[in-house]
């Protein structure tokens, strides 16, 4: 998928339809909307917005831009009427609201009734010195109602132009917003979302947009951050020539940005400062320019520190002694091990990121205020890998998830590049082996091993680690505040009755994490007559399918490719033959991306199963969205599918 250019070509289209453009007085509503139950396009939406119109204009005396705002919303359902608390948060003395206006909308006896709201009913609430908030309930509001408000904001700058969002987390009828930008300035536009304007007609100096029945902004699976496809339009700010000023030149180029960052102290000066190494580098290790000393510098700094979950994309507080204190940000962990590998010679470049939660990277847009987060890229022996000490529980050429999302930039004194942060291939992958039997008591025995690899490993050392923490009554760890990975738990890979469980190489990372134990269960085995039934796969790959929409506007975003194997022996019970078993299937995704594989037969006797599933992509177009539900569809029926076993007849 070409993000960059969802993101940037539909303001190149200019419509005239002018009839697309509508006209809205506060005040006066339609009956019919006060009349409508259910919204048409979206029978279960608690509330729609009705009219969410903005304008922006400049203010010649200070080059304020200030901002109008005209907002109808219809409540539908009980769950809407939270729409109908408003808090407008502004900025006093530097962000004031002005020609406030707000009224409630009744249909009474056929009639519209409206009630308009007074000065004193508004509260203002202070947050702090500077942030205060106008507060209101809106009066007789109920389901069926129409709530209305108007106001005026000095919401930015000829510096900082107020973006706008066309779509929201309910339903928009119409949504409309005009810019009059300055002539003293250039700027780059930058249109986000997969919705076509029903309006738009942009010059230099103004632009003016129209959308039409957008949908409501929903939280789907395997989506990195929603925000990437939110339909809204922001202003970058290139340049400013001001009458009497010398010109400010703010976007220049990736080359610009990698001088100043790789001259300033929060990178290339922190890189550099390599004065605190004399008292923390242990000259006795005899490191050197190969990989076995890359791997014990990397191990020797990540298990020194402890993130402290914030994220950032350079170094913040140079002067703070970082070994001492043992924690850190991920540009204080990275940028120490960056200081470790360069001192025993071996290459290293700092790599800037936008993290999957922070959003998606614009390489047509150059500004630094995109990243949130800073990596490294290694060679060493003619092998490239990208690097981030921040967690305990990962080797060093597995990132983590959050750190994977499209490229990140490469800095370095001879010119950027972009890499891609996939680039170490790393693989959410498992293995599953089962020998089962029945025992006496017709329940099902037997041991299971599970092998995790890469990312699946790192993901249920997370969790273990988390564990051991808590039951040790050690001070709980920070939440990360861009994490987006979905820890397992051992939970998810147990079944019936445990014993003698064991962990195999929780505390090295560079090896799969392994865990086996013996188990007895009688869940999913049923007795009827003179036949056994039971599912045999007693891990199941999913409980649900994630992809419920008919359609999906997105595409189905995976932080890494997915491999997983499992392996069933079942032995027939004693005085049993098999009967049934569940048929053979293969499903292939289109185009490569992905095939799932379900074998089963009798070998010797007994009933030997396995289940192969391989997802190839990272993102599957909206095109496979189809083909996606139907494999995840197959495998849930093929796991619950069941052997039957007869007893013999004499």
């Amino acid at each position: 998928m070409k993000r960059n250019l969802i993101i940037i070509t539909l303001l190149a289209l200019s419509f005239t339809a002018v009839g697309q453009v509508e006209e809205f007085t506060f005040g006066k509503v339609d009956k019919a909307d006060l009349e409508m139950t259910v919204y048409p396009l979206d029978s279960g939406a608690e509330a729609v917005y009705l009219l969410d119109y903005g304008i922006s204009q400049l203010r010649g005396s200070d080059f304020t831009m200030l901002l109008t705002t005209h907002v109808r919303i219809k409540i539908l359902k009980e769950e809407g009427l939270d729409r109908a608390d408003l808090e407008l948060r502004y900025v006093r003395g530097d962000g004031d609201i002005t020609k406030l206006k707000a009224a409630t909308h009744n249909l009474v006896n056929g009639k519209v009734v409206t009630r308009e709201v007074g000065k004193k009913e508004w509260i203002d609430e202070k947050i702090n010195d500077k942030v205060r908030v106008k507060k209101l309930s809106f009066p007789d509001a109920k389901v069926g109602s129409i709530i209305e408000y108007t106001y005026r904001i000095e919401a930015g700058s000829i510096y900082r132009v107020p973006s706008w969002s066309f779509q929201s987390s309910i339903p928009v009828r119409y949504s409309e917003y005009i810019v009059d930008l300055s002539e003293y300035a250039s700027y780059m536009p930058l249109f986000q979302g997969y919705l076509r304007p029903a309006y738009s007609n942009n010059t230099k100096e103004k632009y003016h947009i129209v959308m039409k029945d957008v949908p409501a902004l929903t939280r789907e699976p395997y989506v990195s951050t929603i925000e990437n496809f939110r339909s809204r339009i922001e202003f970058e700010i290139k340049s400013i020539s001001l009458p009497g000023y010398y010109p400010e030149v703010f976007m220049e180029n990736w080359n610009a940005i990698n001088k100043e960052l790789m001259e300033s102290e929060g990178i290339g000066g922190a890189l550099n400062n390599t004065g605190p190494l004399r008292k923390i580098y242990p000259k006795d290790k005899g490191w050197g320019n190969n990989k076995e000393s890359l791997i014990e510098i990397y191990n020797y700094v990540r298990d020194h520190f402890t993130w402290n979950g914030y994220a950032a994309y350079r170094v913040v507080d140079s002067g703070k002694e970082l070994w001492k204190e043992a924690e850190g940000d991920n540009a204080d962990i990275n940028v120490t091990l960056a200081q470790f590998l360069t001192k025993a010679g071996i290459q290293v470049s700092p790599v800037i990121l936008s993290t999957r939660r922070h959003g998606y990277l614009n390489k047509y847009m150059p500004i630094a205020s995109q990243f949130n987060y800073m990596i490294l890229q290694v060679s060493v022996d003619g092998e490239t890998i990208l690097m981030d000490a921040t967690d305990k529980y990962r080797p060093y050429n597995v990132l983590p998830e959050r750190a994977m999302n499209g490229e990140g930039l490469v800095l370095n004194p001879y010119g950027p590049q972009w890499v891609d942060l996939r680039m170490n291939k790393e693989i959410n992958a498992k293995s599953v082996v089962g020998d089962f039997e029945f025992n006496e008591d017709m329940e099902l025995t037997g041991k299971m091993e599970i092998d995790f690899r890469s990312i699946a490993g790192s993901r249920l050392r997370a969790s273990l680690y988390r564990e051991m923490e808590k039951k040790g009554e050690q001070e709980e760890a920070e939440e990360e505040e861009e994490s987006d990975e979905e820890d397992d738990t051992l939970d998810d890979y147990k079944t019936g009755e445990v014993e003698n469980f064991e962990v195999a190489n929780l505390k090295d990372p560079s090896k799969n994490l392994r865990i086996s134990y013996d188990f007895t269960t009688s869940e999913n085995i049923n007795m009827i007559g003179d036949k056994i039934f039971m599912s045999p796969v007693l891990i199941k790959h999913i409980s649900e399918n994630p992809f419920k929409l008919e359609e999906r506007l997105y595409p189905v975003e995976m932080s890494s490719r997915l491999s997983d194997t499992y392996i069933f022996k079942i032995k027939t019970p004693e005085g049993y033959e098999i009967e049934e078993l569940p048929k053979p299937q293969v499903l292939s995704l289109p185009n490569g991306g992905g095939r799932y594989m379900y074998n089963v037969g009798e070998v010797g006797g007994n009933v030997q199963i396995m289940v192969r599933l391989s997802l190839n992509k990272t993102e599957y177009g909206t095109d496979a969205y189809g083909s996606l539900k139907e494999l995840f569809n197959l495998i849930l029926a093929k796991q619950d599918q069941q052997i039957v076993f007869k007893e013999k007849t004499e």
